[in-house]
């Protein structure tokens, strides 16, 4: 089949570069359709009960996002720092796509009347004197419904929060209140975070790598095409393959409404990393058969027959790797493995057509065919094939036992999916999220919406045991929902006694409290209340996303919820901290489906390839001794199985295999023309050892370029596949020629 595309190819060169070129205009105005998404519910497929728990309280609720303003004003009780805090308050609820705005200067204050109660703001007017304002504050931080939840409990930072509604334009609102923020000349004053505007900064930093990233790692291809072949086609044409594969697999998503995210991001690296590798190794085989005499036909049609094959079965495997991500339940996980195997493919075709095509028109350099030129590496490798020989048992016993230290290490390992680490510390983003988790008790939310008949004083006894006991729990601050409300009620109608601050006894008093608190306006009712009286909500802020305290108090919430509900009331707890522990769980099951999957499909694969199950077990020894290093690292260093992390097993075998099958191929093919098992291992390990170093040079350094990435998850992901490149190419180089040294040494005498 590749003989017979190598003969179309030199018969319609000009047209197949033609036809290349008006496709890749066509993609190109794609790119502009991508999308970038990183809300974290956006992970989840529709039908996942978790995310739809999240849609509902979200719709019933007005909306499950917010925004958190923290105003460092030193002292919030003075009448400058009132006013700047009200102005603010008064233009934030006038933004387009927020639903509510809860500050000091607007929060609810329930207090008896002689007809009942009224909903009054808590400061109705500034006051403007120093008594009054000192009177305020001891009134304010004495009660622990403003203390720690809008006013730090020193009373110099204050907490404004932001309420999005269901459908609001995310990016719009955050751009908005930025705005607002500067036109109050608040700018050094202001610290913004919370779960809307994290979104938005990552949104911000993928745009920003990729602009930033792309061309660094062209430009790393280039240097490293250039060590490689010595001459301008040697990095233009490739350099092309890559950029093609770039636009037709980025213009195809935008044509499919396949979004960027944070996982997918490192896509277009990654493609640009290994869209040369097959180019590599044509251009290398093709210059080989140039220096032995053959004219450009002859050594283009031998070249394809010697190491097409090979390409396209490393193009599949690596598709495989890709691909197997596609059974994560993650839609990003997915979306990523999915588009990058399609682009491998991609890449494939352009190398057997439009790179084809160029070599077909273009004459070969003289520097090709100077039969006496030296070849870099040549002296290196050929004395490393024979130290790999000679030394055969003592390169597995050393093999050995990193297995077995590596192995020792994967239990330490931590899956995490803490959000917040993909801001670097001291940026601003993540010292607004330190501020509002010291000062107001986290800026993540968990949310326990309770559904039955809410009047119930049943039902509101039990969400009243329920809120005691997530009190008590470390990580949560104190919980609010309509129990709180109604509390208050009651101690208002009763004068204020303390003694008093109690749920109401019987169904028609919560009724009775309920229609007082609707007329008398409040607005914390709808965000407490379905409006049909069937559903209320308790929500609690926490003060970690770390997954191992955060699997704790959810292990908590949830006892204390079978504890105190019955069958009769459906309870769901929601929020973005259980997103984020369901988003782990399906993380490792992907991670471990994906993996199983990947290396049984290599491993069936080079069975069928070298037809024995032995030497399918040798190819597969390179890529599992890499991810069980990789996972070893991992573990003795503490470094967290997150959202990058958790693909990097998959990626190892998918790109990993190839150098495996390109020494196993050239070795086969040496042993087939009747070179002895050293000479078929010394000609491989010399010759096909070149491209599989500048190989794995060029995805290991393309690779690399992510630790210059704003987010450490991305730049940790970078130097961990440079390093697993360097282990895999090793492996291909030294475990894999010891073991069929061994075994065909054997069998050959």
């Amino acid at each position: 089949m590749l003989e017979k595309l190598t003969k179309f190819v030199g018969k319609y060169p000009k047209s197949i570069i033609a036809a290349v070129i008006l496709l890749t205009v066509f993609f190109y105005f794609g790119l502009s359709k991508v999308d970038v998404v990183s809300d974290l519910e956006e992970m989840f497929p529709e039908d996942d009960p978790v995310k739809t728990a999240y849609d509902q309280v979200d719709a019933t609720f007005g909306g499950a996002k917010f925004a958190m303003i923290i105003l460092d004003m030193n002292e919030v009780f003075s009448v400058s720092a009132l006013q700047e805090i009200d102005r603010l308050t008064l233009d934030l609820e006038k933004v387009k796509g927020v639903n509510s705005v809860l500050s000091i200067t607007n929060v609810e204050e329930i207090r008896g009347i002689e007809d009942g109660i009224e909903v009054v703001e808590l400061i109705e007017e500034i006051p403007d004197n120093e008594a009054e304002l000192l009177e305020l504050k001891h009134r304010v931080l004495s009660n622990d419904d403003y203390a720690g939840q809008i006013i730090s409990e020193n009373g110099k930072i204050a907490l404004v929060m932001v309420q999005l509604l269901p459908e609001a334009a995310e990016e719009n609102v955050i751009q908005d209140i930025r705005e607002i923020i500067h036109r109050h000349e608040l700018d050094k004053k202001a610290y913004l975070t919370g779960e809307a505007v994290l979104d938005q900064e990552v949104d911000k930093a993928i745009v920003g790598d990729m602009s930033r990233l792309l061309p660094l790692a062209i430009l790393m291809m280039i240097g490293i095409l250039y060590i490689s072949f010595r001459n301008i086609r040697g990095v233009v044409l490739p350099l092309l393959i890559v950029i093609i594969t770039v636009i037709w697999t980025m213009g195809m998503m935008g044509y499919f409404g396949i979004p960027l995210s944070p996982i997918s991001n490192i896509m277009p690296i990654i493609l640009i990393s290994m869209g040369i590798a097959d180019g590599i190794h044509i251009l290398a085989r093709y210059r080989e058969g140039l220096a032995q005499g053959l004219d450009k036909q002859k050594a283009l049609f031998a070249t394809v027959v010697a190491v097409g094959l090979a390409c396209l079965i490393t193009s599949v495997t690596t598709m495989a790797g890709f691909g197997s991500l596609y059974t994560s339940s993650l839609i990003q996980i997915k979306d990523f493995g999915l588009s990058t195997a399609i682009g491998v493919g991609i890449a494939f075709i352009i190398t057997v057509t439009f790179f084809l095509a160029f070599l077909y028109l273009l004459r070969p350099a003289k520097r090709e065919l100077d039969k006496k030129r030296k070849i870099l590496l040549k002296g290196t490798l050929v004395k490393w094939a024979g130290f790999v020989i000679t030394r055969a048992k003592t390169v597995l016993i050393i093999a050995g036992l990193l297995v077995v230290l590596a192995s020792a290490g994967i239990p330490l390992i931590n899956p995490e999916s803490d959000f917040i680490d993909f801001f670097k510390p001291g940026s601003p983003v993540r010292s607004a999220y330190n501020l509002v988790t010291e000062n107001f008790g986290g800026a993540n939310i968990i949310q326990i919406a309770v559904k039955g008949n809410i009047q119930d004083p049943e039902v509101l006894q039990a969400m009243e045991h329920l809120q005691n006991d997530i009190e008590r729990i470390e990580i949560l601050s104190k919980p609010g929902s309509i129990v709180n409300l109604l509390r208050n009620t009651n101690k208002a109608l009763h004068e204020g006694k303390p003694e008093y601050e109690m749920l109401p006894k019987t169904e028609e008093e919560v009724a009775q409290y309920l229609l007082l608190l609707s007329m008398g306006g409040s607005d914390q009712l709808d965000n407490m209340l379905s409006f049909d009286y069937e559903q209320a909500l308790i929500q609690s802020r926490v003060s970690t996303t770390k997954n191992s305290e955060r699997d704790k108090m959810i292990n908590k919430v949830e006892k204390a919820i079978e504890k105190h509900f019955d069958s009769n009331n459906e309870v769901v707890l929601t929020g973005s901290p259980i997103l984020a522990h369901n988003m782990v769980n399906l993380m490792i099951k992907g991670q471990l489906q994906s993996l199983v999957l990947a290396i049984l499909f290599v491993f069936v694969l080079m069975v069928i390839i070298s037809r024995s199950l032995i030497y399918g077990a040798f190819c597969t020894v390179p890529i599992t001794l890499t991810v069980i290093l990789n996972f070893g690292i991992m573990g003795w260093f503490k470094i967290p199985l997150d959202v990058a992390s958790a693909i990097i097993a998959s990626i190892v075998i998918g790109i990993g295999i190839d150098y495996a099958i390109h020494f196993f191929s050239r070795y086969k093919e040496e042993l087939a023309i009747g070179k002895s098992v050293e000479q078929a291992l010394k000609i491989t390990i010399s010759n096909t050892g070149q491209a599989i170093f500048y190989n794995a040079a060029a995805v290991g350094l393309g690779f690399l370029v992510l630790i210059f990435a704003s987010m450490p998850p991305l730049a940790r992901f970078g130097w961990l596949i440079a390093l697993t490149m360097f282990f895999s190419s090793m492996a291909s180089m030294t475990v894999l020629p010891a073991l069929l040294y061994l075994r065909d040494r054997r069998r050959e005498k």
